[in-house]
């Protein structure tokens, strides 16, 4: 009796289900982990965050960027003030530093700071769950 075995390499074998670097999984898990963030972000000035996070991020990196001056004290949910000045305005090049305050946010507490970790603790496992439903169809959408 003969065997015949046909042995995929392991690129091969990521391809067979999509899970290539920059694939089909990668590119479902950065698009919704996107789309489920935007109704945690801030969104003071006509969602200028969720934007810009459109418009910088490649599908299927695996990292969503928001680039901007503020993104990351939004992010922090702390008031970063001038050094020399004590304002929320600072001289160009100047570097602020953070204060005790905490910034408030419209929408809240929906909308607000951590959002990215906030929105993986409530939606961790509905990406996962796609990702493993597209891995089943071999990473066909």
């Amino acid at each position: 009796m003969d065997v015949k075995l046909n042995v995929l390499s392991h690129d091969a074998l990521l391809k067979k289900y999509g899970l290539q670097e920059g694939g089909p999984v990668q590119k479902l898990v950065d698009s919704e982990a996107m789309r489920y963030m935007s109704d945690y972000m801030p969104r003071r000035q006509a969602g200028e965050l969720e934007h810009m996070m459109i418009l910088s991020t490649v599908i299927g990196s695996g990292q969503i960027d928001i680039p901007g001056p503020y993104a990351h004290y939004l992010h922090e949910g702390i008031l970063y003030v001038s050094p020399t000045t004590g304002s929320a305005w600072a001289k160009k090049d100047e570097i602020k530093v953070p204060t005790d305050r905490l910034l408030t946010y419209a929408g809240a507490p929906m909308r607000g700071k951590k959002f990215f970790d906030r929105m993986k603790a409530d939606h961790k496992d509905d990406i996962l769950k796609d990702a493993q439903a597209l891995v089943d169809r071999g990473g066909k959408t």
